[in-house]
């Protein structure tokens, strides 16, 4: 083999070690103060070395702080354009149209306030290294938990093998056969059914007999639930509604809301009731 060139020393460039940043240093409890010769206690130690409960609620109260602020500024912005527009001379309908315009203003101000407070929350609650408290609008049918590292979402709970939290449509429509008015439809169905066959059909006879019993027990029950349902639900009148009926009659009704209802489980085997929730005071 033959070498037929080198590389030259000089044409060989050299660089320097790249530096590694140096960590912040923690901070430290006291801190000297040369002006007075004194020591005082390091704030940054404090919030540091701090429990997360305080430390979320001091980032809580910082972001409160900051949203309050923007939105007495920002309110006190748009009331003083208002009374600035409302002293010169206005037509007619304009007072009307300032009116609306103002109220979309504050409306406007105040998310922006609520925007603001969050940022702040998130800076400080990153620098203090809490996370954040929310109380937001879960997935349907996730389990709560005070404990946000613990919380399970629906998905979740369904590959852990849990059961669910939320009744789906087709287990409430189960169950809403199950009650004692459809289970009484159901059997006055069958009879209509029953009663078309030949009379020379051996069981006839003895289905149309089994199934009138089954519709007389679940009718009485039916009418049982219902009384309870009207005995105990509490209504208020709230004011009448007057309507004209087709012909011109004049006819009033009364408008009545009810404060509470009952909500009653039902057992699917006996057919009774359970009261779940009890009335207020």
């Amino acid at each position: 083999m033959k070498i037929i060139g080198s590389l030259l020393p000089r044409l060989i460039k050299k660089y320097k070690g790249q530096s590694k940043p140096k960590a912040e240093a923690l901070p430290t409890k006291l801190t000297f103060i040369p002006k007075s010769k004194t020591f005082k206690i390091n704030p940054k130690h404090t919030r540091l070395h701090g429990d997360p409960i305080a430390k979320r609620d001091m980032a809580s109260s910082i972001a409160r702080r900051r949203e309050t602020r923007s939105h007495i500024a920002l309110t006190k912005k748009v009331e003083d354009a208002y009374k600035r527009t409302i002293a010169k001379p206005q037509k007619a309908n304009q007072l009307a149209i300032l009116k609306a315009k103002k109220t979309r203003a504050l409306t406007k101000a105040f998310t922006l306030s609520q925007k603001r407070g969050m940022k702040t929350l998130e800076k400080t609650s990153k620098k203090l290294d809490v996370n954040i408290k929310r109380f937001g609008t879960l997935e349907k049918g996730s389990r709560w938990d005070a404990n946000m590292a613990t919380r399970v979402s629906a998905h979740e709970a369904k590959e852990l093998g849990f059961p669910p939290k939320v009744v789906s449509a087709e287990m409430k429509a189960f169950y809403a056969k199950q009650k004692p008015l459809a289970q009484a439809k159901f059997a006055r169905k069958t009879l209509s059914t029953i009663y078309k066959q030949p009379k020379s059909w051996k069981k006839r006879s003895g289905l149309i007999k089994h199934y009138k019993g089954v519709a007389k027990t679940e009718l009485q029950q039916a009418k049982m639930d219902r009384q309870i349902f009207r005995d105990t639900t509490v209504q208020k009148l709230t004011g009448k509604t007057t309507f004209y009926r087709k012909g011109g009659k004049k006819v009033t009704k009364e408008n009545w809301k009810t404060i509470w209802s009952p909500e009653l489980k039902q057992d699917i085997r006996t057919k009774r009731w359970i009261r779940t929730r009890f009335p207020e005071k």
